[in-house]
């Protein structure tokens, strides 16, 4: 093997040792300024640039750009320009109110336990604890992906591995009030509201384009008084070209009339103010996310004349399942405001002659104008498409103005709800509780259903955020589904199986034997059960040979009956087969009754969710949902058979 000289550059090849670079690997992403900016390439083609510079504590800016850079970078957590922003917001509150102590940390070093919660203790001053949970949450990430992990005090990495730190999230969410949705006298309001506001979009931009259309192919049929005023929008319709405003002299200053331009823009090209109408009667029409609406797709598939397949993206379901095609109704050319399909196309054809200049790839696009403040890559950015753009390209929560456009509309609450004055409430519009009002109506219309209700969410999430709060959906089930449901549930709650939780699993450790007998067993029945050796499929058994279900003698019941059995263990080791065993349920609500599923399942499902499950912390159960199997052995559930 010849030697390397010095300054030679190291070959590579089958068999040699790859050079590896000195130091902790720092991303690419990561690039020096007057301090770390940090860049972001979202899987949602967003992107960003995170300045460190503009933040006190110096002295660890390196260090978190580094972690940031690992966060946000292909394989962190955060991969979309909203969630990147959001945790972005928290670690910058962090280091802001850092700098503002008396005697801030010099370092990472520095920073301790103590820190981090009094910073929390502060947030949740001003924001709710669910907000304030998830801001810590978010900072804990970041910590943790701080390398080498020697940075941090010795204290604050026994910190981030606790387990239970969101246990106040869930707390908080488990007592949250509910929100119901609209009523159906103002789900309807809203509707017919865009739908006239949708209405006049269509006839104002295809009035202009015909207008257009007859100037490029016969101008001769226009009057001389008509033909100037028409020549001037088929320019700006053929190049996307605004006027810039006129000024008035108010009080000696030049002031621009920005409503007379956008008035001239709106005549051809969708605006701002656009956007609530459509987006009101989109989340209304097909019951989707306000955010999945905004990721729409320009491409699209009509599909004989009556469908069209429409690429969408779902946030929250992972990598490998946020993308999927859906086929939504079109219907006729009368009914095109009244179908999902039928908004999709009109969406499509009113945003065409902007997208046209902004090369959008979604589906939106407006003339916004060209600012003259901001970031000069945004600037420029709008100057080159003469101020038309994707609203949705930076960010997805701009900002819609929904009261105003309400209130605009004289859209009230009901009338049992009223001001001090005892004025009628006005209309509180915001589009996820227009979902939800959108699931309840399509849950009664498919006569409580869930599987047959749930079009954009599993039929547990339907119900458990879309449809238990709302008092007509339990009223009207209350109805419909009898008593099935309760007697399932007083059943339940007639569970006497025993729950090795955090604690008990503590104290067989530290008193088997005292432990054992406060859980009328014996120390040597509870060993084997901890060790393993009595387990079934999501249990231990203590008494194998004396089963309630069989006389006294060997059990030979089904394996879903021992969570019925007064012999039964459950421990943290079993709650990954727990979980499995609840996604094997999902899958037989699919394909049941509810009422059927019920009377099958329904003791087994609450027993699960509702008396086992909360025995354990919130570490134990994310780590636990991790593990689960793929699936179970099905076949076992009936109980064991003897060879044919």
């Amino acid at each position: 093997m010849q030697p390397e000289l010095p300054g030679q550059r190291r070959r590579t090849g089958r068999g040699r040792v790859a050079a590896q670079p000195e130091g902790y690997y720092q991303p690419e992403m990561v690039r020096a300024e007057a301090g770390p900016v940090v860049e972001f390439f979202g899987e949602d083609d967003r992107r960003a640039a995170y300045d460190f510079a503009k933040l006190p504590c110096s002295r660890m800016h390196a260090d978190l750009a580094a972690a940031w850079g690992r966060r946000i970078g292909p394989s962190g957590g955060l991969r979309t320009r909203g969630a990147a922003d959001s945790a972005w917001g928290s670690l910058s509150r962090l280091l802001r109110w850092l700098g503002s102590l008396g005697r801030p940390p010099a370092t990472l070093a520095g920073l301790t336990v103590s820190h981090l919660r009094h910073f929390d203790q502060h947030r949740r001053m001003t924001i709710s604890a669910i907000v304030a949970v998830t801001e810590m949450a978010q900072i804990r990430e970041v910590l943790k992906a701080v390398q080498p992990v020697s940075l941090l005090h010795q204290e604050v990495r026994e910190y981030l591995e606790q387990p239970g730190h969101l246990y106040g999230r869930w707390k908080a969410l488990k007592t949250r009030p509910q929100v119901a949705g609209y009523s159906d006298r103002e789900f309807a309001a809203i509707m017919a509201a865009a739908r006239a506001d949708v209405v006049a979009v269509r006839q104002r931009l295809r009035a202009s384009w015909r207008l257009a259309e007859i100037f490029e192919s016969t101008p001769d049929t226009l009057s001389d008084t008509d033909r100037a005023r028409v020549a001037e929008l088929a320019r700006r319709l053929r190049t996307g070209e605004v006027p810039p405003p006129e000024r008035h002299r108010i009080r000696g200053t030049n002031i621009p009339d920005l409503t007379a331009q956008k008035d001239r823009a709106g005549e051809l090209f969708l605006t701002t103010q656009d956007l609530a109408p459509l987006l009101v009667l989109g989340v209304g029409l097909s019951g989707r996310n306000s955010e999945t609406l905004k990721e729409l797709a320009a491409d699209h598939r009509v599909l004989d004349g009556r469908a069209v397949a429409v690429n969408l993206l779902k946030r929250r379901r992972g990598k490998t399942r946020s993308r999927e095609t859906i086929h939504w109704e079109v219907g006729s050319e009368s009914s095109q405001l009244h179908t999902p399909g039928g908004w999709f196309l009109l969406v499509s054809e009113l945003s065409a002659a902007s997208r046209g200049f902004s090369r959008s790839e979604r589906v939106w696009s407006i003339w916004a104008g060209t600012p003259s403040a901001g970031p000069e890559e945004f600037r420029a950015a709008r100057a080159a498409a003469n101020g038309h753009i994707d609203p949705f390209a930076l960010r997805l929560g701009r900002q819609l103005h929904l009261s105003r456009w309400a209130a605009g509309h004289g859209l009230i609450a009901d009338a049992a709800t009223e001001t001090a004055q005892g004025e009628p409430e006005p209309l509180k519009l915001t589009l996820g509780r227009l979902k939800k009002t959108v699931e309840v109506r399509t849950t009664r219309a498919v006569g409580g259903h869930l599987p047959s209700a749930s079009r954009t969410n599993t039929p547990d999430v339907s119900f458990l955020h879309y449809l238990r709060s709302d008092p007509r959906i339990r009223n009207w089930a209350d109805r419909v589904l009898t008593e099935a449901l309760a007697d399932a549930e007083a059943s339940a709650h007639a569970f006497r199986g025993r729950i090795l939780d955090e604690w008990a699993a503590t104290e067989v450790r530290r008193d088997p034997q005292a432990t054992a007998t406060a859980l009328g067993t014996t120390a040597e029945n509870l060993m084997r059960a901890t060790a393993g050796e009595l387990d079934t499929l999501v249990a231990s058994c203590l008494d194998f040979e004396h089963s309630p279900h069989s006389a006294g003698g060997l059990c030979d019941v089904s394996f879903l009956t021992c969570l019925r059995c007064p012999n039964a263990l459950v421990a943290e080791r079993h709650l990954p087969k727990l979980f499995a065993l609840l996604n094997w349920l999902q899958d037989e609500l699919d394909a049941r009754s509810i009422e059927d599923w019920i009377g099958r399942h329904g003791i087994t499902w609450l027993i699960i969710t509702r008396l086992i499950l909360p025995k354990f912390t919130p570490a134990q159960l994310e780590q636990a949902r991790h593990q689960a199997p793929d699936a179970l052995p099905t076949a076992l559930l009936d109980g064991l058979r003897e060879p044919s």
